[in-house]
């Protein structure tokens, strides 16, 4: 498409309201599936985000506990691993998998199907080893929380969030209490801003065993992908993803006809509760799909080209946040181990958005 066509597009969205939403929802992931019109003119997208990064333009403090007995090395499959070393917190009750330190390729590679160009270059990375929640923090979890703390979050606090019934929408009154669909104590907590996730954390910081805070984006990839190099932990069939996530399938589809989508049924529209499906290697459960998962890292499409290779994380550059794994709502490309996508800010929170806690 011709500059000057796009410069016309990007306008009529702004006039009819549409960066608005952008500043709320995983901005990838909205151009892409949540809008027909950015499906039919696909062709600009990486010219268009180019225009709209101009509107997109918790870290650890303890001593690593130690305990005896951890496993030295990843395992070399993305298949569940029956010695997965299991930590119960005591307050929450939530589980957490020990990570052994590693280095792994980080990004994709210019032929993965799906890819976008923050993705690269593929860089080698190191990691120390952490201990990851099992799982997403539930909504039963988070309740603990509150309760203790009295914490009111953000779409609380503001008195709306974004939610999905056709389109992406503000609306008022929702929130982790009242996610706008069908939800019990074991499902991933939505409407979750990254500035609620870290207060749960510091939470825990203060009166559990260890240090609690988010993944950095190198952390999250290399739990994720579990010793695997290919685009999704469990291989390259999309009727696959069904065993191992919840994503768009044929069963979403009955509800939101337009959706592209995965070709499998995974039995559920909006969120399952958390460990329903296969883990991957790790023994983690729900690394894509379910709720996109907030990261520690400030958004940087350049991220990749300045990184270091041990522990990298980017602290500083502008408001937005990395999100990574993909939801319920998510087509084939954004549910891989090296989709990144981003929140404009902090306060940021959808009807799809969760987060899982590493302890160190």
């Amino acid at each position: 498409m011709k500059r000057w066509l796009l410069w016309i597009f990007v306008a009529a969205l702004v006039a009819a309201g549409t960066l608005l939403f952008l500043d709320t929802h995983p901005v990838k992931e909205w151009e892409n599936q949540g809008a027909l019109l950015m499906e039919r003119f696909s062709q600009t997208k990486e010219a268009a985000r180019g225009a709209l990064d101009k509107f997109l333009a918790a870290s650890p403090r303890k001593t690593p506990q130690k305990t005896p007995g951890r496993p030295t090395s990843p395992p070399s499959r993305g298949t569940e691993t029956a010695s997965a070393q299991v930590w119960k917190e005591p307050i929450t009750g939530m589980r957490f998998v020990w990570i052994p330190g590693g280095c792994f390729p980080m990004g994709s590679d210019p032929g993965e199907d799906g890819r976008d160009r923050d993705e690269g270059p593929k860089h080698q990375v190191c990691v120390d080893g952490f201990w990851m929640g099992r799982s997403e923090v539930t909504r039963g979890q988070f309740r603990t929380f509150v309760e203790k703390t009295g914490y009111v979050t953000d779409a609380e606090r503001q008195g709306y969030s974004w939610v999905y019934d056709g389109k992406w929408e503000k609306k008022p009154g929702y929130s982790w209490r009242r996610p706008g669909f069908a939800q019990t104590d074991d499902h991933p907590v939505v409407h979750v801003s990254l500035n609620d996730a870290q207060a749960m954390a510091h939470w825990l910081t203060q009166h559990s065993k260890g240090t609690f805070r988010l993944p950095t984006e190198a952390e999250w990839e290399y739990a994720c992908r579990a010793g695997t190099l290919g685009a999704r932990f469990w291989g390259e069939d999309p009727a696959a993803a069904c065993d191992f996530a919840n994503v768009a399938d044929k069963t979403a589809r009955k509800k939101f006809p337009a959706w592209r989508i995965h070709p499998c049924s995974d039995g559920f529209v909006f969120t399952a509760p958390v460990a329903t499906f296969r883990p991957n290697g790790f023994g983690l459960y729900d690394m894509l799909g379910n709720v996109w998962e907030w990261c520690a890292d400030v958004y940087d499409p350049q991220a990749y080209r300045n990184h270091s290779e041990k522990n990298p994380v980017v602290e500083k550059g502008g408001t937005a946040r990395v999100v990574r794994g993909g939801s319920w709502y998510s087509q084939p490309q954004y549910v891989r181990s090296a989709g990144r996508d981003q929140l404009s800010r902090p306060d940021r929170r959808s009807q799809d958005q969760g987060f899982r806690l590493i302890r160190r």
